[in-house]
């Protein structure tokens, strides 16, 4: 079972962390160029311990993800490896939106095919959901924050993903289909 705990914008994130979330209209290259930025902000060695541990130039690194430049690209396969080194799935947020799709993060069944458990499961993430958005909207006209965005983000793909959980048990329940004769 999760836990939803609130966490005052003050004491949470610092102003001048990136928000992993995607806004409307953030296009795949800039979302690389952030990803490589916000790690070097926040992990000791920057730049340079994220190009050694994808095996890539520092320099070719930065131009790669550097928007303005139009002969060095990340290819695919780099894309994939920085996104699972810096643990920022922006690039992967930014190509679903730009196709039209949304990413969930697949996770492992938690209910162990218990009818009664899933469906536990998928209210408390429902009610985690609520809670999260309620927070984000009761200050009234209030413009929503990155922090409380982030949150409702996060209980939103929890929410999917015991949803995903609820439909696994169903179809594990089946009945098989009846042979056919000869």
């Amino acid at each position: 079972m999760s836990i939803s705990v609130s966490v005052p914008p003050v004491l949470a994130y610092g102003s001048e962390e990136g928000v992993p979330a995607i806004p409307a209209g953030h296009d795949v290259e800039l979302a690389a160029f952030n990803t490589v930025r916000n790690y070097a902000r926040r992990v000791a060695g920057g730049v340079d311990a994220l190009a050694d541990r994808v095996g890539m130039n520092r320099n070719t690194l930065l131009h790669k993800t550097n928007p303005d430049n139009t002969t060095h690209h990340l290819s695919l396969k780099e894309a994939v490896r920085v996104q699972r080194e810096t643990a920022d799935y922006s690039i992967l947020h930014a190509m679903a939106n730009a196709l039209g799709h949304t990413a969930t993060k697949a996770t492992p069944d938690q209910a162990g095919g218990d009818p009664v458990e899933a469906f536990m499961r998928l209210q408390a993430a429902h009610a985690d959901l609520v809670r999260a958005l309620a927070d984000a909207v009761l200050g009234g006209e209030a413009a929503v924050t990155p922090n409380q965005m982030r949150r409702v983000d996060a209980m939103a793909q929890e929410a999917i993903a015991t949803v995903g959980h609820a439909m696994a048990m169903l179809r594990g329940r089946m009945r098989p289909a009846p042979e056919r004769a000869p």
